[in-house]
């Protein structure tokens, strides 16, 4: 058995030359219970569903059901360069700031600099690396158990 996935359900909406074109849920991960307070639900500014382009390998067609999914332990160091070193490079750069001139100003300054200067670390860390940030897996749902917003067309 592989590695534990983080899911999301999603409908396919079209199919393009190896890539598809999925509708997925916006509510939030049902097994985290966190619905409206989660950030794909937030960054989808109340919109049922967003957009994502996924490679196709498997024989998936419009209108299928399917679950997107990432290996959670692929996760780890992204989030880590993501969330944590920027975080650790806004202190550290606030204390140099603080030690080099002393005053609010060069604090405040330092710890911009050094948030900033750890965001392009990491995006250029992200995409040079091959294989820091993992591939989704598509896979079709038989049954879906619950109907997707999306679907729902009222006249």
């Amino acid at each position: 058995m592989g590695a534990p996935l983080i899911e999301h359900r999603g409908v396919v909406q079209r199919v393009d030359d190896g890539v598809a074109l999925v509708a997925v849920e916006t509510a939030g991960c049902p097994s985290c219970a966190q619905g409206s307070a989660c950030g794909v639900g937030k960054m989808a500014a109340g919109r049922p569903a967003t957009l994502l382009t996924i490679p196709v390998s498997a024989d998936i067609k419009a209108g299928d059901f399917v679950l997107i999914g990432l290996p959670e332990s692929g996760l780890t160091l992204p989030a880590l360069l993501g969330y944590l070193f920027p975080a650790f490079a806004m202190l550290v750069g606030a204390w140099l700031g603080a030690c080099l001139e002393g005053s609010d100003g060069s604090t405040a300054l330092g710890a911009i600099a050094g948030f900033l200067g750890a965001l392009a670390v990491a995006r250029i860390v992200i995409g040079l690396v091959p294989g820091l940030t993992p591939a989704p897996q598509l896979k079709p749902l038989a049954n879906p158990s619950t109907p997707f917003p999306k679907e729902h067309y009222h006249d």
